[in-house]
């Protein structure tokens, strides 16, 4: 079964163990639909023209911590350095209308954790971008539209600069526009490929949240960084660190507990 087999039947709700266990004679009927065919051999020619690259769950490149997932991604469409995936990292989240504490405490963070860390975010506005841009060169994008997709389209610039040395990966097809359910899913990718992750601001119900809610059942380490107790950006990492987060000031904070 090719690569490509493996993506359309993922698509239409195979799971692993059904893919595995296929009958060839239900592969070939399953590709005359028309739309199944359609996509198959879409995908091919992109793959053909190096429009994208794709990885998945069977291969021995397969990112080893999102197997960890309960329903880790069959598949990943990636663009760029994908060595990155198997180097140490950490996720840097937060809210999209980021505050100045915000941007002042994200950069401040970076600069000292991409000596150590491969920093992963989600390519958002706000603390996404900002932990995107001050880690060009060891960063990876994890999208909740397709690889080919640059979303926001504000974002153009960044996408360009991150796929120079970093990379950008998606389990939608490379086309896809982003969906409002997609960036859920999106953010357990972000939890299940790190090592830990760090909060630096966001509100109690948002998507910050849910990326924190994934690594601690995941069983990572969650930090958070001190907020402005009359901040609504900070109610989510105050909020955590009364439960149990590791508050940190400094990334030393933070590289002095992994090393």
């Amino acid at each position: 079964m090719t690569k490509a087999e493996i993506v359309v039947l993922a698509k239409n709700g195979y799971n692993a163990q059904q893919i595995e266990n296929i009958p060839s004679y239900e592969i070939e009927e399953f590709f005359k639909v028309q739309e199944n065919k359609f996509y198959l051999e879409r995908i091919k020619k992109g793959l053909e023209r190096k429009e994208f690259n794709l990885v998945t769950y069977w291969d021995k490149d397969y990112p080893k911590n999102l197997k960890n997932l309960w329903n880790p991604p069959l598949f990943l469409f990636y663009k760029g350095n994908f060595s990155l995936l198997h180097k140490k990292s950490l996720a840097v989240v937060g809210a999209r209308k980021i505050t100045d504490y915000g941007k002042k405490a994200t950069k401040f963070f970076v600069a000292g954790l991409k000596q150590h860390f491969v920093i992963v975010s989600g390519m958002a506005l706000g603390v996404d971008s900002i932990a995107h841009w001050s880690s060009l060169g060891n960063t990876i994008a994890v999208l909740g539209s397709g690889v080919n997709y640059c979303y926001p389209k504000s974002n153009k610039i960044l996408y360009s600069k991150i796929l120079n040395s970093g990379c950008i990966i998606s389990e939608y097809f490379p086309w896809e526009g982003p969906k409002k359910e997609y960036f859920p899913m999106r953010n357990r990718i972000i939890s299940g490929l790190t090592d830990g992750v760090l909060i630096v601001e966001g509100k109690l119900k948002s998507g910050t949240m849910i990326t924190a809610m994934y690594s601690l059942e995941l069983g990572k380490d969650v930090f958070a960084i001190p907020g402005d107790i009359f901040s609504e950006n900070s109610e989510g990492p105050n909020f955590l660190i009364k439960n149990g987060a590791i508050p940190v000031t400094s990334p030393n904070d933070i590289i002095d507990y992994y090393f």
